[in-house]
């Protein structure tokens, strides 16, 4: 009996503990920014959300695959649009490859969707090119978009962007579809932090998801 108040003791402050840590983490420290237009609803704000741009992706006339970008296997992603050119600029993501030959572990559980236009002409180079980030990396997913649209795509995820920001910047997106962070795959210290980034909102949703189970079980 002693044993089972306890644990259900423990159960009841591992919430208040889990967002203790989250609270006294690096990043928290650091106040993780919305980036994007803001609005005002009374005393609340309402931040940017970038909407689910890629459901339905595809070109059928390639016979590309689909991806939905939902939120229960999507909670939290990364994705970058990166130009033909770029593709095969290794330097452009030399941090993504390091991390994809040496510290694969590091990343294998983040979602990271790269976009790639095909203009009908270098389509087997481009997606060669994309294919080769995927190999043995299920949680990379190369997606291709026509050529003649491809400006208008990412204008979405650089709505009212910081100077810097440009093609082939990697894009942090939360549940929320809120654009909480801009990082340049070419330097290591900006991956670092996309990934520290990515697990303090991922921590963050987890807190959420236990709160609610609390709140379930106290009923």
């Amino acid at each position: 009996m002693k044993y089972k108040k306890l644990i259900i003791l423990l159960i009841l402050l591992f919430p208040a503990c889990f967002k203790l840590i989250l609270d006294f983490a690096t990043v928290n420290s650091k106040k993780l920014p919305y980036y994007g237009p803001k609005k005002l609803n009374g005393q609340d704000t309402l931040y940017y959300q970038v909407g689910s741009v890629f459901q339905g992706l595809s070109n059928d006339s390639l016979g590309l695959k689909t991806i939905n970008l939902d939120t229960v296997n999507f909670p939290v992603y990364v994705v970058s649009f990166i130009k033909q050119s770029y593709a095969k600029d290794n330097y452009r993501l030399a941090s993504l490859s390091e991390y994809i030959q040496f510290k694969k572990d590091k990343i294998k559980y983040i979602p990271i969707v790269i976009v790639s236009p095909c203009d009908g002409t270098g389509d087997a180079a481009c997606l060669r090119d994309l294919e080769k980030l995927s190999i043995d990396n299920p949680n990379i997913h190369s997606l291709y978009w026509n050529n003649r649209s491809f400006d208008s795509l990412n204008v979405s995820y650089f709505k009212e962007k910081p100077t810097h920001v440009d093609y082939s910047t990697f894009v942090l997106i939360d549940k929320k579809r809120n654009i909480r962070g801009y990082y340049d795959a070419r330097y290591a210290d900006d991956f670092k932090r996309l990934i520290e980034e990515y697990q303090y909102l991922r921590m963050k949703e987890e807190q959420i998801q236990i709160m609610n189970n609390t709140k379930i079980e106290k009923r």
